[in-house]
């Protein structure tokens, strides 16, 4: 029996059926108020009302004015077709429907107790359908004492709520539980529905795509819950659309964490089956890979090819500094000598009256323990200092990052040797990088902390992680060169001997084939000990044991042969990549972000973003002039 099984399984279900059935009728207006953790609920729409005819056969099983003959279960354009949402639910519920169409004079209202109708009459009302619900599972008492909190059942109700909204932003749809209006959206279309749900933060963190919308990084999350999934305007479960959808996103997310997306694919009713399961929530598509193909595609290209999508912004909070509380002790008094970004040295002399000697050191920097020591007797009083000005001749790269970047047909030609360059505290304004013959003003600052990488771009400041930049261009070469069977290997002089533990040795053993793919060359020395014989050919200052070692750990939290060559090629490029506080040149910084901008790809294969972009506004704000 139906009454007992998927259809009215609690009150969520029962929402899902009649919201449905309004939608259904053409409704576009459906107001839904919910009482007593969904044992009681009143539906209201205005939609296109039943006949007196029509409303005697919709508590009757298997009733149902949207499907004709069974060829239309093939060809499906409406939500429901069995005929079982309203026998079921007026078998375990006390209900009364009064409805009107509009070519009628007066509409029509019955009132059904456990299936069975207890009263028939005429009854004044608009165009429409109204429905009310008293009393769910009265006389089933076992699945009335497994319902759950009335928290938890109204949870459950908004979220199916929340996504036939999503499904169907042309239609005005107001939740009300207990009295509380909870989701309420206007009907004005999917950008209005996002902001009346989400807010307006979400929306401008999204990107419109052909299926839909995807979130940004700052949109992740750590459920599945928020990848909201739509087949011809229905709210579905597809393994198919979330495994596309993530693999999408693949390396521009970190481990456990997962997009927000929103996809309504438009497909040909006859190539999808929703009859798989009774609650129609499971469906199964005619040709899986073409749906998998284009939503992977989509996603992928719209992510790799979009810096400014995945790339963090600094926001500038507002604090009123109080330097009434300021103190500083005497002892911790020490001027502020010299600053250092890259090979940029200027002094910065600071003259107080109550000093009598000015104290220089060269080539030096803040000390840190005296910086964060730093604290006031009493009471912070201003006095006048004399300050050299610090004077950086700024001078302008030009390169092209408007669009994606492909391969130049020429190499880069550059009228600078490397060694004028290292010189050099900016690139000279005459040097132009171009990509696709469009260029852009780009300007290097310097490195910070030997870690960061500082640009300046379009009146924004962009800093570049060097480690996480040089990652990504090894982690697409050698994926490139592996794909193309390409990677070189080189003997070694000297093997390397390296001493493994017997779990070691086994995934070893096992795994050996996809060593020497990438370019390892290895013989068993004794029972624990192995020898290194040939190494591929990569440009790292890392040891090949450790890349070994890093290679060999990885690949122990995997199983399939794809994932084990996935695990290698980011072992490799992460382990030989350039390291924080590793000092590079001029020309280094160049060559890294220009071969990044070449890929255009700005997320690390681990998923984290590569860039951090601190705006001329922000900064602005942040010292009060705005």
């Amino acid at each position: 029996m139906i009454a007992a099984g998927e259809v009215v399984e609690n009150p969520a279900s029962l929402v899902k059926e009649l919201l449905e059935n309004s939608l259904d009728a053409n409704s576009k207006y459906i107001k839904i108020d919910v009482k007593n953790g969904g044992k009681n609920i009143k539906f209201t729409d205005d939609g296109k009302g039943m006949s007196r005819e029509d409303l005697l056969l919709c508590i009757e099983r298997h009733a149902t004015s949207k499907i004709s003959s069974k060829d239309d279960l093939f060809n499906l354009n409406t939500y429901g077709f069995r005929g079982e949402a309203l026998s079921s639910i007026a078998a375990v519920s006390k209900m009364t429907i009064a409805t009107k169409r509009k070519e009628d004079s007066s509409g029509y209202s019955i009132s059904v107790t456990a299936g069975k109708i207890t009263n028939l009459k005429d009854t004044q009302k608009s165009t429409g359908t109204e429905i009310e619900i008293n009393n769910l599972f009265f006389n089933t008492p076992a699945r009335l004492k497994f319902l759950r909190k009335d928290t938890t059942e109204n949870t459950k109700i908004k979220e199916i709520v929340l996504q036939e909204a999503l499904a169907n932003p042309n239609v005005s749809i107001i939740l009300v539980i207990d009295g509380k209006e909870n989701i309420r959206t206007s009907g004005t279309g999917i950008e209005n529905t996002i902001i009346e749900i989400f807010g307006v933060s979400t929306l401008k963190n999204l990107k419109p795509v052909e299926f839909g919308y995807i979130g940004n990084l700052s949109l992740t999350r750590s459920t599945k819950d928020f990848i909201f999934t739509f087949v011809n305007n229905r709210p579905v479960k597809a393994k198919i659309i979330e495994e596309a959808l993530i693999d999408g996103y693949y390396t521009h997310l970190m481990r456990g964490k997962y997009p927000f997306a929103i996809v309504n694919l438009k497909v040909d009713p006859k190539s999808i089956d929703v009859n798989v399961h009774p609650s129609k929530k499971i469906i199964k598509f005619s040709d899986e890979n073409k749906i998998y193909h284009d939503i992977y595609s989509i996603t992928e290209s719209e992510l790799n090819f979009d810096k400014n999508f995945n790339m963090p912004t600094f926001e500038v909070k507002k604090e009123n500094l109080n330097f009434e509380n300021i103190k500083i002790s005497e002892d911790s008094k020490k001027p502020f000598e010299n600053f250092e970004i890259n090979d940029i040295k200027r002094e910065i002399e600071i003259k107080k009256e109550n000093k009598s000697s000015l104290e220089k050191k060269n080539n030096s920097v803040i000390n840190k323990e005296n910086f964060l020591n730093f604290q006031t007797e009493t009471k912070f009083i201003p006095t006048k200092s004399e300050v050299t000005t610090l004077q950086l001749e700024t001078e302008e790269l030009n390169v092209s990052l408007d669009v994606p970047i492909k391969e130049p047909d020429a190499p880069l030609k550059s009228t600078i040797s490397d060694s004028s360059i290292e010189n050099k505290s900016l690139i000279s304004s005459d040097e132009v990088i171009y990509f696709d013959n469009l260029k852009t003003n780009i300007k290097i600052i310097g490195q910070f902390s030997n870690s960061f990488i500082l640009v300046e771009q379009d009146g924004d400041l962009i800093v570049y992680d060097q480690h996480i930049v040089h990652e990504r261009i090894l982690y697409e070469k050698l994926k490139q060169e592996y794909a193309q069977h390409k990677i070189s290997s080189q003997a070694l002089l000297v093997p390397i001997k390296i001493s493994l533990t017997l779990k070691q040795i086994e995934i070893l053993k096992e795994k050996l084939n996809f060593f020497e793919d990438f370019g390892f060359e290895i013989d068993q020395f004794n029972d624990m000990e192995f020898l290194i014989r040939a190494v591929p050919v990569l440009d790292t200052k890392d040891s090949f044991e450790n890349i070994f070692f890093e290679v060999l750990e990885g690949i122990t939290k995997v199983n399939s042969k794809n994932e084990v060559i996935e695990s290698m090629i980011i072992s490799m490029s992460c382990r030989s990549a350039i390291k924080a506080n590793e000092k590079l040149s001029i020309s280094e910084m160049e060559k890294l972000i220009w071969e990044l901008h070449k890929i255009g790809r700005f997320t690390c294969p681990h998923g984290r973003p590569i860039t951090f972009k601190i705006s001329l506004l922000d900064m602005e704000k942040g010292f009060k002039r705005k």
